[in-house]
């Protein structure tokens, strides 16, 4: 493996996609429908074993501007919002000098609700100017009220007609978010304003449910697909910008994704409730003129993101970060694997997990499952409801994801304040 730092590298921008899973987007490569992100992947430093340590928006964009996982920062649920005694890697690069600007896409990243604003000197979340009832709810609301309010209501009625569903048929909490259309005029105005080095977060939410697409591409694709089309060509206007301001050939640029999605996989549509891959596996790629094309396959996580720029940047990194630069050791060979803590959605489920190579143990509650990847990396035979743990690091995986639970109790457990306890208690749902 190339070492791939490079004195050209001025800028860094980084690309995070919602609910883009890897092996969709291998599909697209193959069907020839997204150019733009075939060549950041294919043309670039490619790691096709990365995976998120947790499988929904804030949690995981949280872990990998932190380099840590949500037992440690604090950030569990969409909304919580990130403590600031919590080093950021916009602050790091901002204390060295470069310009730097955030773009998110959804109400619940703004700044006041997730605390991801920190270390960008413009931070461009909309500005409030939403226009249908879950971000108007959020903003007369705090977001962690919100979602527990709203996440206990939505389900009432029938599966076909709940609150939830009703609200959406109705439009009411269709678009809470930008499109990419709006993201990336915010981040080529980024662009014209910055003069020097900058490193630059743009996130894309048209993948998201409800997704963003174009409604005649649904002949050929499925709504999914038809969004990563979407995303794919504005990512290449995007990228048609940094080549009009002669910035291209200086810019590194990180595509990933928060997480990604389950489509039917395991009886489960969306994100957040399952710990299987197809909710994990995510894209990383770094791509530069001067970065020789590669793949490389041993297991890396999102939390390693943030060292790894600022070990390109030449930048120290924070005692307190837990992930680790992915560049090639001394002797040039890959950064070797590493083991994935997973986490899913506490509304959803109290999972957790722990990813290896060739294992992934999941646990709720008090029951496990085990899967042996290398011979079924669809994860459809659970060894221990088989009986099949014998000659099986079972045991070993379960004490080391029960030692790493330990460890973070005392960050995981978030009461609810008092008073969503009695906006709660009011609507009936608590004693």
């Amino acid at each position: 493996m190339q070492d791939f730092n490079s004195p050209t590298i001025e800028n860094v921008l980084l690309v995070s996609i919602d609910c883009l899973r890897e092996d969709w987007l291998q599909r697209g490569i193959s069907e020839g429908i997204v150019p733009t992100l075939e060549r950041l992947t294919t043309d670039g430093l490619y790691f096709n074993q990365a995976f998120t340590v947790a499988n929904t928006t804030d949690p995981s964009l949280t872990s990998f501007m932190t380099a840590s996982y949500p037992h440690t920062h604090g950030v569990q649920e969409n909304g919580w919002g990130l403590d600031e005694s919590v080093p950021v890697l916009a602050e790091s690069i901002q204390d060295v000098g470069h310009e730097t600007f955030g773009v998110v896409s959804v109400d619940h990243l703004s700044d006041e609700h997730s605390g991801l604003g920190r270390g960008f000197d413009e931070y461009c979340d909309g500005g409030g100017s939403y226009d249908t009832l879950y971000p108007i709810l959020s903003r007369i609301y705090d977001t962690k009220t919100f979602n527990t309010v709203f996440g206990a209501v939505k389900d009432i009625g029938t599966e076909q007609w709940n609150l939830k569903s009703l609200l959406r048929q109705t439009g009411l909490i269709r678009l809470h978010c930008r499109t990419a259309k709006s993201v990336t005029q915010d981040a080529v105005d980024q662009l014209d304003r910055v003069d020097g080095s900058f490193f630059g977060w743009v996130h894309y939410f048209d993948m998201h449910e409800p997704r963003n697409y174009d409604r005649n591409d649904l002949e050929a694709h499925d709504e999914y697909t038809a969004a990563m089309k979407l995303v794919d060509g504005y990512v290449q206007q995007l990228l048609d910008e940094l080549e009009k301001r002669n910035l291209r050939e200086e810019t590194l640029v990180v595509l990933t994704a928060d997480h990604g999605e389950a489509l039917d996989d395991h009886g489960y549509t969306g994100h957040g409730r399952q710990l299987y891959d197809e909710e994990l596996h995510v894209p990383l790629a770094f791509h530069h003129p001067d970065i020789e094309a590669e793949t490389v396959s041993d297991q890396v996580r999102t939390i390693d993101i943030a060292p790894t720029v600022l070990d390109l940047l030449d930048v120290e990194v924070p005692d307190e970060f837990e992930g680790r630069s992915i560049r090639a050791n001394d002797d040039g060979t890959p950064p070797g694997d590493r083991d994935a803590f997973l986490t899913a959605y506490p509304e959803f489920a109290e999972s957790i997990g722990l990813r290896t190579p060739g294992w992934k143990l999941i646990r709720e509650g008090s029951d496990h499952e085990l899967y042996d990847l290398s011979t079924d990396p669809n994860e459809e035979n659970d060894l221990v409801a088989a009986g099949e743990t014998d000659g099986t690091p079972y045991e070993v995986l379960r004490e080391k994801l029960q030692a790493w639970d330990s460890a973070g109790n005392e960050v995981t457990d978030q009461d609810v304040d008092a008073d969503t306890q009695e906006m709660l208690k009011d609507l009936g749902y608590v004693d």
